[in-house]
Order: C-alpha cells, then sequence, then structure tokens
C-alpha cells in the first residue's frame, strides 16, 4: 500500500471539507487519518494506531451506515470517499455521501475525481517477490500455507488465501493485485489455533528491520501437524517474550505494558478502580492516549484488559485473616498460593508457575496465560478453591507498577513481577479442562421439560432473532455481575428469558444451558445456578405475552 499517496488523497479531500470527518475507502475498510483518526478513536470506541509514522483509526465497510449514523448523531458531518477506477497508476476515489447534501455539487467532484485511463491494477513486485520466497519455504518446510507480515497484518496470497478462506472463514478480497486474507498481528494466537484446528500446516515470514528498498523478511515459526504432541508443541514455541519496562514514571510503565500487546486503563490512584468510563471499549495501547491519559493523571495506577489483551490471569490471594474452609485445612494451606500448588501437585504438573509473574501489593501472586478464545470458568474460588480466583473476559487486572497504599505501614505497595520468566505461557491443558464450563446438557434434557420452539404465540413481542439477542445480552449481565448480588440477578434475568420461552420464541434447553454458563462463569455454584435457573424460568413461563 502506498500510504503517503493514499493520504494525500485523504489531504485534498480535507481541504475541501475542513470541518468534516473524512472517511475514506482503503479496500474492505473505511479509514481516516492524523487528527481525524484520533477523533473517530474518541467518539466511536475503535482503536487508532501507527501505521508508519501516520495515526490510523477505521472499521470494515460493513459498518458503514451504523458508524455514519452514530457520528451525525453526536453532531458532527461527514464525508464518505469511495474507491472509483485505477488510472494505472493509484486508485482514483470519489465522493459518494457527504452530510446534509444527497447530491453532491460537481464543482468538487468532477474535475478532481476524473479518472485518466482505465488500465488495470499492477500487481505489486515487492508482494510477488515475498510470495515467490514464500512457496520456496513451503516447499522445502513441507508446509502448506505461508502467512507473510505486512505491517501489523499477517496475510496468505493467491491459493493460500483461498484455502484459509474455505476453511475457518476469513473473508477474502484483493489487495497489492492479490487475492488475500488477513488478520492482526495481536490475535495470531486465536487465528493460529484455528488453522492447526483445521490440520493445515503453515510458516510465518516476519519482518525484521527495514533497508531503502523496504522491509526485510525472514522465516519466522513452523509448524508442523503429525499428532496432538507436536501441535501441543508448536504452540508452545510461540509464548510471547516480554519487552523490560521502563520504570521511570507510571506513564512510562503504562506505555512499556502498550508495547508488550497490552490494552491498558488507567486506574485510581492507590487504587484499583477504573478512571474512566466504558473501560471496555476504552482500552487501548495507542501511545497518544496513553500520554494524554497519564499527562492530565500522572498518579493513576495501570489496568489491562485481559479479554482485548488475550489473557487469562490466575489470581493467588493472601488469607486475609480467614481460616482456610474444612476441605482446604487439612491439607495445611495458609493462601490461594498453597491451594494451587496443592492442585498442580494432583495433576504432577508445577509449569503454570514457568509464567510471567506479578506480585501483588498484598502478597498474592497473578499468573499471567494466553487465552486461546475458549471460554474458561471465571470469577471469584472457582470449583470451590479457596482464594484462588480466575479473570478473562469482561475482567481488567492491575498491572505490574501500580501503587496501592498500605493503610497500616503507610507506605505504598507496589505491584512488582518476579524475575524468573519474562514470558507468557499457554494455560496446561489440564488446567484449562479444570477451568472448562460445564454445558451440563444431559442434566437438563432428563430434569427439564423442554417446550416445542415451534409454535410460537402470535400475540408475542418477541420474534425469535430478537429473543435470542436478549438471552446473549441477559447471559453477559449474569457472567458480570457483582458478588453479593449475583443469585438474586441470575433469579431475576432466569424469570424473564422464562416469560419469552413460553411464547415460543427460544428453545428451553438451549436457553437454559446458556443461562446456566453464565452463572458459572460469574463464579456461581453449579447446584445453587441450576436450581435458580430453574425456578426463575419455571415462574416467568406463568406470564405470557
Amino acid at each position: 500500500m502506498n500510504l503517503l499517496g493514499l493520504f494525500s488523497q485523504w489531504e485534498e479531500f480535507k481541504v475541501d471539507f475542513p470541518r468534516h470527518l473524512i472517511l475514506i475507502q482503503c479496500g474492505i475498510f473505511y479509514e481516516t487519518y492524523s487528527a481525524d483518526a484520533d477523533f473517530l478513536s474518541e467518539i466511536s470506541g475503535y482503536k487508532s494506531f501507527d501505521r508508519g509514522k501516520l495515526r490510523v483509526c477505521g472499521f470494515p465497510i460493513s459498518a458503514l451506515k451504523q458508524n455514519v449514523t452514530r457520528i451525525e448523531d453526536l453532531g458532527y458531518s461527514v464525508v464518505v470517499v469511495n474507491e472509483m477506477e485505477w488510472d494505472g497508476e493509484r486508485k482514483i476515489r470519489g465522493i459518494s455521501y457527504v452530510s446534509g447534501n444527497k447530491q453532491i455539487s460537481s464543482e468538487i467532484q468532477e474535475p478532481k475525481r476524473e479518472p485518466k485511463s482505465s488500465f488495470p491494477k499492477k500487481k505489486s513486485k515487492k508482494i510477488q517477490l515475498s510470495i515467490d520466497s514464500a512457496n520456496n519455504l513451503k516447499q522445502s518446510k513441507r508446509v502448506k500455507i505461508a502467512l507473510i507480515q505486512i505491517g501489523y497484518m499477517f496475510n496468505a496470497f493467491e491459493e493460500d488465501a483461498k484455502i484459509l478462506s474455505e476453511t475457518i472463514g476469513l473473508k477474502s478480497f484483493d489487495k497489492f493485485g492479490f487475492l488475500t486474507v488477513g488478520f492482526p498481528i495481536n490475535s495470531s494466537e486465536i487465528y493460529f489455533k484455528k488453522i492447526l484446528d483445521n490440520q493445515l500446516s503453515f510458516l510465518t515470514i516476519v519482518e525484521t528491520g527495514k533497508n531503502r528498498t523496504g522491509s526485510i523478511r525472514e522465516l519466522g515459526q513452523v509448524f508442523v501437524i503429525s499428532n496432538e504432541n507436536e501441535k501441543a508443541k508448536s504452540l508452545e514455541d510461540s509464548k510471547r517474550v516480554l519487552k523490560p519496562i521502563d520504570k521511570t514514571s507510571l506513564k512510562s510503565i503504562a506505555l512499556s505494558h502498550a508495547s508488550n500487546g497490552f490494552y491498558v486503563i488507567p486506574l485510581i490512584e492507590n487504587g484499583k478502580r477504573p478512571l474512566i468510563s466504558d473501560w471496555q471499549k476504552r482500552a487501548t495501547t495507542n501511545t497518544l492516549q496513553i500520554n494524554a491519559w497519564w499527562d492530565d493523571n500522572p498518579k493513576a495506577n495501570i489496568g489491562i484488559v485481559c479479554q482485548v489483551s488475550n489473557l487469562i490471569i490466575i489470581d493467588l490471594d493472601m488469607a486475609k485473616g480467614e481460616d482456610p474452609p474444612i476441605k482446604w485445612s487439612s491439607l495445611q494451606v495458609k493462601n490461594g498460593e498453597d491451594v494451587f500448588k496443592s492442585i498442580c501437585k494432583k495433576h504432577n504438573d508445577f509449569s503454570a508457575f514457568d509464567t510471567y509473574t506479578v506480585i501483588t501489593s498484598s502478597g498474592g501472586k497473578h499468573l499471567y496465560f494466553y487465552d486461546q478464545n475458549e471460554p474458561i470458568k471465571q470469577g471469584s474460588e472457582v470449583n470451590g478453591w479457596w482464594r484462588v480466583d480466575t479473570r478473562s473476559r469482561g475482567g481488567y487486572i492491575v498491572a505490574e507498577g501500580s501503587q496501592i497504599f498500605d493503610s497500616n505501614s503507610k507506605q505504598p505497595r507496589s505491584y512488582s513481577s518476579i524475575n524468573a520468566s519474562q514470558e507468557i505461557s499457554i494455560l496446561p491443558d489440564w488446567l484449562r479442562k479444570e477451568l472448562t464450563p460445564d454445558l451440563s446438557k444431559s442434566f437438563f434434557s432428563n430434569s427439564f421439560s423442554r417446550l416445542n420452539s415451534n409454535v410460537i404465540n402470535p400475540n408475542s413481542n418477541f420474534t425469535p432473532k430478537k429473543a435470542e439477542e436478549i438471552l446473549f445480552k441477559r447471559c453477559d449481565l449474569i457472567k458480570n455481575t457483582k458478588k453479593g448480588t449475583r443469585h438474586q440477578d441470575l433469579l431475576r434475568h432466569s424469570c424473564f428469558i422464562g416469560k419469552i420461552i413460553a411464547s415460543g420464541s427460544l428453545d428451553e434447553l438451549q436457553a437454559k444451558n446458556m443461562l446456566l454458563n453464565a452463572a458459572l462463569d460469574s463464579g456461581l455454584d453449579k447446584s445453587e445456578s441450576i436450581s435458580a435457573i430453574k425456578s426463575g424460568v419455571e415462574y416467568g413461563k406463568k406470564f405470557t405475552n
């Protein structure tokens, strides 16, 4: 991509519309640049990022309508610029929409956007060389797919793109004159696993530097499929090695975490509560935003949002003056770390401690692991493990470098890492199995009656699609319910879902299983959850529309 050429076209439109937000089509995305990129990020929640020296923010073309509506509802004006033709040198773009104007004046549109010719798009010679090199490496390493790093993306081209499009559902499109598919590098663990799960061997070709002719690329990793042990080893080799943390200030620490791919948010000074609203959407690795947050709040602590950072955290807490339950006191445990060690001993595997670990201000430990895009139980004392909590989707963790004021010693106590390991491991298989939510389908199919979901009450206010949306939303609310109100909230949400079930718009078995999974993710006990769901749904079914 000739980014400077694209930016120069964007600048031309900015001259014509200096007070509008310019959205310019680039392949299957709409993008904007410079100050407009930061502005779009701020009002929409999309992450802005640096591509070379240029600030960029964008979204897929499928989301254009909803984003234009959202921006205009906030009182701002938009110009939408689409790709029209190729003139032999560059893509010619023209205005397709301006806020408040159904017709675009020909005085602006036509003279500046008239294509010079209709030559076919040329293929990039540099990309062709990379593809040729990739094909040679594929043959020598005996793998099926090559993933080539281009900036912040991994891309596959031509036949490789077709294979990935058909097997894992990535949308193919034309780029650099070739058929391609791609995904962000910071989501590579998720897509690597999907490719391996489809029994496709592959290699990566990564950027290692730049010279006068462009990026320098070399062979990265090779993932060969032969058996489950080799697959696990390939993934094990992809551990994330962390860069050193600059401890000059809290801002420099936050920037260091961001450089390691962690999406950060500011927390209150000497505390754990987020300093900003809507933190799940606003978490960022954007250096401009991080600088702004900590320039305004230089003593703000640092939070890392788990889901977008692809993290699972095992939180080993201290006893805090409490005695362990009878189940654990017989093992002479004193805290969450002792409990977790006893669980590791049962599986004869202590490798879970060989990962990036942070000592908390209270003396506990946070063990960091990759999230492989598979749900786990999360919440406080999951599986009844005393003082062992988990954090994953929907949660955040206080990061290394943060400080909490100790009221006893009258001194701040810091979160600090153990230097033994500066790389993040994949969650051990046995631990993932221990933390995998139980769908409990056999229980519900035996114990709960199933309503015929094909018989829909014609007077119902719930279409099947609307009912499904409500179910997913209610489950998300259950997962993130605060400790102390979980049981009551589960009853309340189950009652409402029971009302929809009674209308025939939801499958009862499916709905109850989803409610149960959400309850387990929140940290509720299994038997307690089943009882609450049964009572709530049965009560709600009495109130049909």
